[in-house]
Parts: C-alpha cells; structure tokens; sequence
C-alpha cells in the first residue's frame, strides 16, 4: 500500500510540476495524471491484495474530496466545466477490486478508464476544432476522440481473447468471434461514455468493460470470480 500510495503521489506531483512549468496545460494537464496513475493502478493486483486496494481507494476518495474542496492542485482543476471525474475515478479502482477478483479483466478494467478514456480526451482536446465537437447533454464530445476511445477499447478487449485465455474459445456448442464481440464491446463501451454524466463514465466504463468479458469467460466454464 506504501509503494502504491507513494508511486501515485508520486505521480500526481510530477502532473502539478508540468502544469506549473507549462509543458501541460488543461484537459491534457488533468488527463497526464488520470494515465499515469490508472495504468499503475491496474497493475496493483501483482503487490497487493483487493482488501488493501479497496482501502486505498477509499483513502484517495477522502484526500481528492479534500484537494477539490482547497483548490490545491490546479493540474487537476484546470479545465473549467463541472466535474466529479477525479473522485469518481477513485472509487473506481476500489469497485473494480471488488467486484473483478480475476487480476487480467481488472487490468483491462482499469485500463480503459486510463488508456481509451484518456487518450481519447488527451486527442479530442489536442486537435481542437479539427477534433470535430459535438455536445452531448451539455458535455463537449469529439468525433476524433470518440474513435481514439473505439481503438483502444478495441485493442484491449481483443488482447484478453488473444493473450489472456486458456481454454478453447468454441465451447459446449458456444462460438465466441474474438474480432467480432470485440468490435462490438468497444462500441458499446464508446457509447457508453459519451453519455454518462459529469465524470462518472470512470466508474461506469470499466465496471462495463470487465463485465463484457467476465460474462462469456464464465458461459465458456471459466470460473472467474470466485
């Protein structure tokens, strides 16, 4: 918890350092530390045990409450909409402990809240207007951004099915087309993010996403959760 705790700070303060210096600004300001500190975060399973990244998810709940409350770190509040992103975020890691005991489709959980969500805001806000906006219930979306998310979403369902199974993909008369339910998750996961309100498609998105491949995994006579 010490390593995890430590690594996140860690990362949190190299994100205000290059806001101050003005190498990141805005969205990609924000976004830096939701990358960074969610690609570490899927990998906490290797050195810690669910309880303790409950715990320490929790904990990270109460200090962000306390940085939004005084304003402390301005890389995470220097976009100037609504949002509950980063709070969400956190209790994001602590659900998908929770509910995912498999370490590979946690991993992958977690990392579409840091990779397909974040690259997607990182590129819709790089290319600005040549991002082609649109709103959303009042939430500023790109076109450009929204296929970054199709992408990697795209990549990393198809790399659990590749990579991560060991049993035969056609099973007890059940065909499972890698490509095609793939193709599919990501869209439906895309969808999915642009429609959840004020920052909670970080709970959302990745709680969906372990659930489109846990689901099969256990029609296949994978026991993945208990």
């Amino acid at each position: 918890m010490l390593f995890a705790a430590s690594g996140t700070a860690a990362l949190l303060l190299i994100g205000e350092w290059l806001w101050r210096k003005k190498i990141t600004k805005g969205e990609i300001a924000r976004k830096f530390v939701h990358i960074t500190a969610a690609t570490f975060a899927a990998f906490w399973p290797l050195f810690m045990n669910r309880n303790d990244i409950v715990i320490l998810s929790l904990l990270f709940v109460a200090a962000l409450v306390v940085i939004k409350k005084l304003h402390i770190f301005n890389s995470l509040h220097s976009v100037q909409r609504a949002t509950y992103g980063e709070i969400w975020y956190a209790i994001s890691i602590g659900v998908i402990a929770l509910v995912f005991k498999d370490d590979v489709i946690y991993a992958i959980a977690i990392l579409h809240l840091a990779l397909a969500d974040g690259f997607a805001a990182v590129i819709g806000a790089g290319l600005a207007k040549r991002a082609r906006n649109f709103r959303f219930r009042g939430c500023r979306k790109s076109i450009a951004g929204t296929l970054t998310f199709l992408i990697i979403s795209f990549a990393l369902n198809l790399s659990y099915w590749a990579f991560a199974t060991h049993y035969p993909i056609n099973n007890s008369g059940i065909y499972l087309s890698p490509i095609l339910y793939s193709l599919l998750s990501a869209a439906l996961l895309a969808g999915t993010e642009i429609s959840a309100p004020k920052g909670s498609d970080n709970v959302i998105v990745p709680l969906l996403a372990g659930g489109l491949l846990w689901i099969p995994t256990v029609l296949l006579a994978a026991n993945v959760i208990f």
